[in-house]
């Protein structure tokens, strides 16, 4: 059984992925994905403070695709730091999911292995 590496200042479950291409909008900012999986992303600090169990919507938007006007979200900040925030997604949608597994199947197979283009 394969084990899963574990820190005390990692609470990642989930495999992470490079943003490349993925940008986030909220709060009427665009701000550039550094890193995302299936539970949550990591972004760029905006030009503003968010602390720490901030709840805000959102809209997931690729380079590689249309905008799809159903990626939207709920998220919760999870860990800020100088020049990053992370966030966890709630209760994510189908449409998200399905812009988050496109790109990461982009990332790991050239193509999207969960869901048709």
């Amino acid at each position: 059984m394969p084990s899963r590496k574990s820190s005390a200042n990692d609470r990642r479950i989930d495999d992470r992925h490079e943003g490349d291409g993925l940008f986030m909008v909220f709060e009427e900012h665009l701000v550039e994905v550094v890193d995302i999986s299936v539970g949550g992303l990591k972004f760029r600090r905006p030009p503003f403070r968010l602390d720490i169990g901030h709840r805000f919507t959102f809209e997931l938007r690729s380079a590689y695709e249309d905008p799809n006007p159903l990626a939207k979200g709920v998220a919760v900040v999870r860990a800020c730091k100088d020049d990053w925030v992370a966030i966890e997604f709630v209760r994510p949608t189908f449409s998200l999911m399905k812009v988050v597994g496109r790109h990461i199947g982009r990332l790991l197979l050239g193509r999207s292995h969960l869901f048709r283009h």
